[in-house]
């Protein structure tokens, strides 16, 4: 039979549930006194000093990335890094409009249509919850940004970072969010629940709860094995999620299949292949299902694969391992090849358009793999690295790491420029247009940074 938990995956919520029921535990001592005063009324905006207030606008529709992809021909012609311009992802367009996605498509290979400032930026302002804020942001196409904390909250900000809403969950939201055409707001969250949000107020149009776990709330493996880890919509227009096995729920949130993978815990939102195919991780296997959520194959990797592939034109899934090896498998479920890091690799990888894998190691370094399964570069960093890349047009990379700093690299290796923040990045960034970069880190605040353009 098959573990009801990953090792290291438990282990990492456990210890920041723990802390959680800590901080709890000590209300009204001295200590959250004197935290209450850096973050009252529950939410504290916190602004660096700014000739004027900076606002970040929305990324994530139809025109912009059209106009990221004109203004690309011209500025891109010659790269200051020596790189090759990245191909932009098209707009996700599904039936109903398009959508905006953490991962920037289907194939969650992590590209962004816009640009990394050339020189560090600066952060324009950060906003304070209770908890670690570990998963993606999301910029909706009306400029509400919306993102999950472990203090168990869902938050919708103004562009410059005031509060529009906050809707309270019943656990941890270690999952990013994802904005449909309509407007709805899907997150996921440990309570087990699948919550559709407005953007523009946060009020619930409904909660689905597909797993069969007897308890939903807490630190164990009966506790965690339904925890809804994030959604991917369809093609048909159905919402896929992992949690217990991937369940396929309709636009209303009924459930249309499930697959059950043996009490496995599919900890990651399943990546769609161009064919229509789903590649989820379910602890130690790779799973390819159909459309309809009949297996076509799977195959075991390791004992623990923390994120769900990215899948290259070919249909070559690309994923990380505790094993510490990043793999390659074909879309027929044969391994490829496997590079071997050195240290557990816990983050989603990224893909250039050149076929050049992004892989964050808890070794501290950026693995820059060829598409044959050969190293081009490594970045090193001072700690381990739970931060899943973003790449800009240019094809460079944005990251966080663990030594408490946001990283951006150029696209041969070399250091654009770095961040110091105040704890570990484990969160994934957001990379948006102006130069505007959002990222959470475990100090449980959620930044936002700006480069200088011409006109600053």
């Amino acid at each position: 039979m098959a573990r009801l938990w990953t090792s290291a995956r438990f282990a990492a919520r456990c210890r920041s549930k723990l802390l959680l029921v800590k901080l709890r535990a000590h209300l009204g001592t001295v200590t959250l006194v004197a935290l209450s005063l850096v973050a009252t009324s529950h939410c504290q905006l916190e602004r660096r000093s700014a000739a004027e207030p900076t606002v970040l606008t929305a990324a994530a529709t139809t025109a912009d990335a059209a106009a990221a992809s004109a203004d690309a021909a011209t500025s891109d012609a010659a790269l200051s890094d020596g790189g090759v311009p990245d191909a932009l992802p098209a707009p996700l367009v599904l039936p109903g409009g398009t959508w905006t996605l953490p991962r920037g498509d289907l194939a969650r290979t992590g590209r962004s249509p816009f640009v990394l400032p050339d020189q560090r930026p600066q952060i324009v302002w950060k906003f304070a919850t209770k908890g670690r804020v570990s998963a993606a942001p999301i910029l909706s196409p009306d400029g509400t940004i919306v993102f999950g904390s472990h203090d168990y909250g869902i938050y919708g900000l103004s562009p410059d970072g005031l509060l529009r809403w906050k809707h309270t969950t019943h656990d941890m939201v270690f999952a990013a969010p994802l904005v449909a055409p309509d407007g709805t707001v899907y997150v996921g969250s440990d309570d087990d629940k699948l919550y559709a949000l407005t953007v523009a107020d946060g009020s619930v149009r409904w909660t689905a709860s597909p797993g069969t776990c007897k308890r939903a709330l807490g630190a164990g493996p009966e506790s965690s094995r339904c925890d809804v880890e994030g959604v991917t919509p369809g093609f048909d227009g159905s919402l896929y999620i992992g949690g217990e096995g991937i369940t396929a729920l309709a636009p209303d949130g009924k459930v249309r299949w499930r697959y059950s993978s043996e009490r496995r815990h599919c900890g990651s939102a399943p990546a769609l292949s161009p064919d229509g195919l789903l590649y989820a991780v379910c602890q130690d296997l790779l799973v390819c299902l159909g459309p309809d959520g009949t297996k076509r194959w799977e195959i075991a990797l390791s004992l623990d694969l923390a994120e769900s592939p990215v899948i290259g034109p070919d249909g070559t899934a690309y994923l990380g391992a505790e094993d510490r090896r990043v793999y390659a498998v074909s879309k027929e479920g044969v391994v490829k090849f496997s590079v071997l890091t050195g240290g557990p690799v816990r983050a989603a990888l990224a893909l250039r358009s050149d076929g050049t894998i992004l892989a964050p190691s808890y070794d501290g370094q950026l693995y820059a793999i060829r598409s044959d399964g050969t190293l081009l570069w490594k970045f090193q960093t001072a700690d381990a690295i739970q931060s899943a890349p973003i790449i800009d047009r240019k094809g460079r990379a944005l990251f966080g790491s663990r030594d408490n700093r946001l990283y951006a690299v150029q696209s041969d290796g070399r250091l654009l420029w770095q961040v110091v923040l105040d704890a570990d990045v484990d969160g994934s960034p957001l990379l948006a247009e102006d130069q505007a970069i959002l990222v959470g880190t475990d100090d449980r605040h959620l930044y936002a940074l700006r480069g200088k353009s011409n006109s600053d």
